[in-house]
């Protein structure tokens, strides 16, 4: 595949009772512009309401259904975190998931820095 070849991907979408049951085939050439995952990620050419839901608690899982399957989650939700996006799913994540993604790298980060001051200050 290159960079000017479409993407043929099929994308799930959900049925009336929220199981995933129709599949859509999408067919998208790369865009000029944006980043190496975005070309690739398994939510391009989904409607963006999937990713960007009235109620991000409850009306989330298909898009992290989508995001599951996804080559690409793991540099989308690093790119949200990084960027402090404040809505949508990214990269499987709701908003408060990556608050608490961001706490808890916080906390480690904290507790690392006391245990080499801890050790800084044995070694004296």
């Amino acid at each position: 595949m290159s960079i000017s070849d479409p993407i043929h991907r099929t994308v799930l979408s959900p049925n009336s009772g929220g199981a995933l049951t129709q599949a859509v085939q999408s067919s998208l050439p790369f865009a000029p512009g944006l980043k190496g995952w975005e070309q690739i990620a398994a939510c391009r050419g989904i409607d963006s309401s999937v990713f960007f839901p009235d109620d991000e608690d409850d009306n989330a899982e298909l898009a992290k259904q989508i995001c599951h399957g996804c080559s690409v989650a793991t540099p989308c939700l690093e790119y949200a975190i990084t960027v402090r996006e404040k809505e949508g799913v990214w990269g499987g994540a709701t908003q408060r998931e990556r608050r608490s993604i961001i706490r808890r790298r916080r906390r480690a980060a904290a507790r690392q820095r006391t245990l080499r001051e801890t050790e800084t200050t044995n070694e004296r």
